[in-house]
């Protein structure tokens, strides 16, 4: 049987996909790189390295920095070099559709990218490291452009949005947006599915849900799901922009950068993947997974 090596399993991603593969009876194993040995740890039975490792974005603390590079780029690129020496066959990097320029409303894996940040650039240095390389016969290297994630036992981008809807009517009806993201079931499901079928080439492929998620329509959800009824007003636009221009000055929570959020839609092709795999549409439904996840929100404390 053919071993999987998964790292970074202490995160959210890794502690979904180790359940998941273990449910499968699929042979994996988690590998650590805080050891400065750990390819020593490697079994050479190794067949596809799932590196998951990666320190996720911290606004609040441009310590960060250094950090960033050092452990998504710098890791990334020698976990690759291990790969390309090794028997393994099959190398999967989680990226992300953040780097996607924040203009461009349908996004594809040719859209423009625009890293705001130092963490959006160590992940993009470390897409290219990856991509700069030659890949020796029968070896594949897949980049996975994950769209923000959503799910049981963690919080998410969602998140926001319900604690909002449960104190304050929502102002925003004249901004009807859409926004695609990923539940953990269905990014668990395609990366299982790369690992089965080696037919998938090497390349960047987009992750998302097949319905992005409009504004009011998940609203409406949230309300069901409390049995209210949603409070949706129309403020005009005109009137969101002086209050927000006011939050620049007085720095409210809602200013410019906040509206400009809100009245942008995302939405994630993933026809690509779709067609590599041979499948027209991705495992769950979205709006299943939506209310299953606004009702774990209702049931945790807030």
């Amino acid at each position: 049987m053919s071993l999987i090596v998964l790292t970074g399993t202490t995160g959210y991603i890794g502690q979904n996909l180790t359940k998941f593969y273990n449910a499968k009876s699929k042979k994996n194993k988690s590998i650590s790189l805080r050891f400065q040995n750990w390819y020593k740890m490697m079994p050479q039975e190794t067949e596809t390295i799932i590196h998951l490792a990666a320190i996720n974005q911290n606004t609040q603390d441009s310590a960060f920095d250094e950090e960033y590079f050092r452990v998504n780029t710098e890791l990334t690129s020698k976990l690759f070099r291990y790969f390309l020496s090794s028997n393994a066959k099959t190398f999967i990097f989680l990226s992300t559709t953040e780097l996607v320029d924040k203009q461009i409303v349908q996004i594809t894996e040719a859209s423009n990218v625009n890293p705001l940040n130092p963490f959006l650039q160590s992940k993009l240095d470390a897409e290219q490291f990856i991509q700069k390389q030659n890949l020796p016969e029968g070896k594949r290297a897949i980049i996975l452009r994950v769209a923000p994630l959503y799910g049981r036992e963690t919080k998410s981008v969602l998140h926001n949005t319900f604690i909002y809807c449960k104190k304050f009517p929502w102002f925003y009806g004249a901004l009807d947006t859409k926004q695609s993201f990923c539940n953990i079931d269905n990014l668990t499901e395609i990366i299982y599915q790369i690992t089965e079928n080696s037919l998938v080439s090497s390349g960047v492929y987009n992750v998302a849900d097949d319905e992005p998620i409009g504004s009011i329509e998940f609203v409406n959800w949230i309300a069901n799901v409390l049995e209210k009824k949603a409070s949706i007003y129309k403020l005009p636009k005109g009137v969101l922009n002086l209050i927000a221009k006011m939050g620049n000055i007085f720095n409210w929570d809602f200013n410019s950068k906040k509206l400009y959020e809100k009245s942008h839609s995302r939405v994630v092709n993933c026809a690509k993947l779709k067609n590599e795999l041979q499948i027209t549409k991705m495992p769950f439904d979205t709006e299943y997974n939506v209310i299953k996840t606004i009702e774990y929100y209702n049931s945790i404390k807030i």
